[in-house]
């Protein structure tokens, strides 16, 4: 498994995750691909052709993802369950309704957005994305940090400095890797975009597998890892 550490890695994260060995994760940290609900606004293709969105990719945001394979994997490479797992609000009942049958204690934190996308379409603004924490008994859970609510107020990059168009701040993962991991855990991110779980860990002296598909992204990560290397060491 030490081929894979510390790097962001180009494949399909499930070729990736089957070479993993049986409990050798202590933390998951990953956003997966949304399930866009487009009732009551514009159409995907509308929205896809909006300026703030990389329509090139739209499709494959809001195309979902084989949810139980990769969860049951998830599972079986975790040490102690410990899972953050980002969600849309149409995907929500069906991530936590899977662990809970399965007798995982499970939890809704939410991210709320001060500086959300004014794109409305006949909808309310989206400020709030949602986070679902699986854990099992004995996993870590940092009770010295000061903040340790379930909504967490971090902005939301950018437009121009964003490499993926569900780019999440660096500060919000470093908040979530100091509320539920320690230095030197290895830490997974099987849905990687723009790499700020890489990014966030090498900042905070974790190690990291981080997997991206998209070629695309994947470089583009690539380089942001580097230069966030670079600026580290000049310190």
């Amino acid at each position: 498994m030490i081929e894979f550490e510390n790097k962001i890695i180009n494949a399909d994260c499930m070729d990736i995750l089957k070479q993993l060995p049986d409990k050798s994760v202590d933390l998951v940290l990953t956003d997966p691909p949304y399930i866009l609900d487009m009732r009551g606004g514009k159409s995907k293709k509308d929205f896809g052709n909006r300026k703030l969105i990389k329509d090139k990719h739209i499709e494959f945001i809001a195309n979902d993802f084989d949810s139980e394979s990769v969860f049951l994997e998830l599972l079986r490479v975790s040490k102690k369950v410990n899972l953050i797992i980002f969600c849309s609000n149409a995907q929500i009942s069906r991530t936590m309704s899977f662990f809970e049958e399965r007798d995982y204690k499970v939890k809704l934190l939410i991210w709320d957005k001060p500086n959300p996308i004014p794109l409305c379409n006949n909808k309310l603004i989206n400020n709030l994305e949602y986070i679902v924490w699986v854990k099992e008994d004995g996993s870590f859970f940092n009770n010295n940090l000061k903040t340790k609510d379930k909504l967490m107020s971090f902005k939301y990059p950018a437009p121009q400095e964003r490499i993926h168009p569900t780019e999440k701040p660096v500060e919000l993962f470093s908040h979530l890797l100091n509320l539920f991991s320690q230095e030197n855990d290895l830490v997974l991110d099987c849905f990687s975009g723009s790499g700020t779980t890489a990014v966030a860990c090498h900042n905070l002296k974790r190690r990291f597998i981080c997997i991206e598909k998209d070629k695309d992204y994947y470089e583009a990560s690539v380089k942001r890892l580097e230069d966030a290397q670079k600026q580290l060491t000049l310190f």
